[in-house]
């Protein structure tokens, strides 16, 4: 009965007030996209981070205003790497492991790179799957979930082709 009485209520207050009733109520959550990333051998890529520890970590970031999950994978990436991908199915959605953060987790391969002259990211590599460097375990869980799928997928796209990561080394200041 109580519920029924406040729904009478809340419903004639403007609408303008609804949302700011509704903003204050909910807790925030940063938004956030992450992707499992394979080169033209099926080798998963990873980024050694300027910032964070670990510092190997999947590469990804936050979404910006009316962008879209692949749009902010793809700028996030050539942002960071220079490399230009193509973004395939949802992996994941998950809640982060640390802070209140919403991620969506895609499947991507490299189709380009051009140069990228400063960056959060000291070096991009691709490695095996059985020989992953020292990472977070949350992302580690990741690629063994989705490693396998990721390359399958990636074999099957042919326009453009899958290229191989270029050696991207910055030593750090």
């Amino acid at each position: 009965m109580l519920w029924r009485a406040l729904a009478f209520v809340f419903n004639r207050i403007p609408v303008r007030w609804q949302r700011r009733i509704l903003d204050r109520a909910n807790p925030r959550f940063l938004v956030g996209v992450a992707g499992v990333g394979v080169d033209a051998t099926g080798r998963l890529l990873l980024a050694r981070h300027r910032f964070g520890s670990p510092p190997w970590r999947l590469l990804g970031g936050f979404i910006h205003r009316r962008e879209s999950f692949p749009e902010a994978l793809r700028r996030e990436l050539e942002e960071e790497t220079g490399l230009a991908i193509e973004v395939g199915p949802i992996l994941e959605a998950n809640t982060g492991s640390r802070w209140a953060r919403v991620e969506v987790v895609y499947a991507y391969r490299v189709v380009g790179s051009a140069p990228v002259s400063e960056s959060e990211v000291d070096e991009v590599r691709a490695f095996a799957a059985d020989d992953l460097p020292p990472m977070r375990i949350d992302q580690r869980g990741l690629i063994e979930r989705h490693g396998a799928d990721v390359a399958a997928w990636a074999r099957t796209r042919t326009d453009p082709a899958t290229i191989g990561v270029p050696p991207r080394k910055e030593g750090r200041p």
